[in-house]
């Protein structure tokens, strides 16, 4: 088991051809996102062009989560909905995708037989709420939006202020408690990498 605590002072954003993306975490350590030699990535990023077209993805799954903004897309062909906060899109890397709105979202992409999913919460000032961390999830993500929250573990409790990232990996099934010490919007990853 191993828990990796990144403040949002430690994250580096970079830019790309409509806004920034900044990376929370990458699966395997060693791989790149350009080369999509990943098992899982999960970032953030803002869209600061009114219209926008997705990368394309080969064998990629796009969990795609608005945090700010609304947005309307459109999968040609497909589908198309407006994704307004919180809301969640899942599609494959591969369609042709455009995108219009200005906004801020949180992206969990998969590979091959990974899978994942992604949840938020929204804990009022001073209550408390219990996170079950499941053993067959190989991974979960903690992401504060907003506030200040503690975590309580069974060895100890981590404080998180908005923006800092929480990555449980591999760990023993437990339970551990969500404090909010202020009113916190958080988002929860959850990975399960095929054995």
């Amino acid at each position: 088991m191993s828990i990796q605590q990144i403040k949002k002072s430690q994250l580096q954003t970079t830019t790309w051809a409509g806004g920034t993306t900044t990376q929370l975490a990458i699966y395997p350590a060693t791989a790149e996102y350009k080369s999509f030699n990943f098992d899982f990535r999960i970032s953030y990023a803002t869209v600061e062009v009114p219209e926008s077209t997705f990368t394309f993805m080969p064998g990629v799954t796009r969990h795609l989560m608005i945090l700010k903004g609304s947005l309307e897309i459109n999968h040609i062909d497909r589908y198309q909905k407006t994704l307004e906060k919180f809301d969640l899109d899942i599609f494959n890397g591969e369609w042709p995708t455009k995108a219009k709105g200005r906004v801020s979202d949180f992206n969990l992409m998969t590979r091959g037989t990974t899978s994942g999913s992604l949840e938020s919460l929204i804990l009022p000032a001073g209550i408390s709420k219990a996170l079950s961390i499941n053993e067959k999830h190989s991974h979960t993500g903690l992401y504060l939006l907003s506030g200040r929250l503690t975590v309580k573990l069974k060895t100890e409790d981590l404080k998180m202020e908005a923006g800092d990232f929480i990555l449980f990996n591999k760990i023993t099934s437990q339970i551990c408690m969500l404090t909010a010490n202020t009113t916190c919007e958080i988002i929860v990853s959850t990975i399960l990498l095929a054995e």
